[in-house]
């Protein structure tokens, strides 16, 4: 099948773009990289070089030509911008969409705003948490501070990652309110299962999805960026930690 081989331009601001929202959204280096690949492939340039970092992306559109560089300054876990993504880039390989019309979904997509509010997702991390409660064999008196822990853990770390872009001092704070409400609620109610109430609480917080893609990329040979996601997921469950040992070990 012959390929239309697109302007540099068009086809730099296509590929950048899907990546940037890909990387943005949390997926793993190698989704990213491959995505760009297939995409710059179809549009007429299939000896493409791209690299992506946790931070940066790097991308050529033919050995000898001029690399571009995008600065990620943001990442989070969005699993539907990395479907429409997706979605674009197979849409795109198939002949369905054009250049022009994949370059303005992915736009589009970049600059969507959030699908869900905050207080839906106070809500969602309570209701995490009492899940966890149930599998941790939590008893039912813990169940209302559970929520309460768990909403607002997970509001304060939403919060603190707005105001500032200093990492790990969310999760110590949210982490330790938590451990708070959860011996305010055993004062209360007498009970000794204040660990179970801890550990269900932060669960939200917790960079599981971090953790999981730190160790595909390293099983696909991404140790750059597997090492780095590694070394975060760590350090921010270093900061729970010490956000609800500091607590414990004051009102033991």
């Amino acid at each position: 099948m012959n390929q239309k081989k697109h302007s540099k331009e068009l086809v730099q601001e296509i590929v950048m773009n899907a990546g940037l929202v890909l990387l943005e959204a949390g997926s793993e280096a190698f989704r990213v990289e491959d995505t760009m690949f297939r995409m710059a492939k179809r549009l007429g340039y299939p000896n493409n070089q791209c690299y992506v970092s946790s931070t940066f992306i790097n991308f050529a559109l033919d050995i000898d030509d001029n690399i571009r560089v995008y600065r990620v300054k943001k990442r989070d876990t969005n699993l539907g911008n990395i479907l429409r993504v997706n979605n674009v880039s197979r849409m795109l390989e198939k002949e369905q969409i054009s250049a022009e019309e994949a370059l303005k979904r992915i736009l589009t997509i970049h600059n969507s705003p959030y699908p869900y509010s905050l207080p839906f997702k106070m809500v969602a991390a309570g209701l995490i948490s009492v899940f966890f409660l149930y599998l941790f064999s939590g008893i039912k008196e813990d169940i209302i501070a559970t929520f309460i822990a768990g909403a607002i853990g997970y509001c304060i770390v939403e919060l603190l990652h707005s105001w500032t872009n200093v990492k790990f001092i969310a999760e110590i704070v949210a982490a330790s309110v938590i451990a708070l409400i959860a011996i305010w609620n055993q004062i209360i109610t007498g009970g000794n299962t204040v660990n179970i109430s801890i550990i269900s609480a932060v669960m939200p917080i917790v960079p599981g999805v971090l953790i999981t893609n730190a160790i595909q990329d390293l099983f696909l040979g991404q140790l750059l960026v597997g090492i780095s996601k590694g070394l975060e997921a760590t350090f921010t469950s270093i900061a729970i930690g010490v956000g609800v040992g500091v607590v414990l070990l004051i009102f033991s």
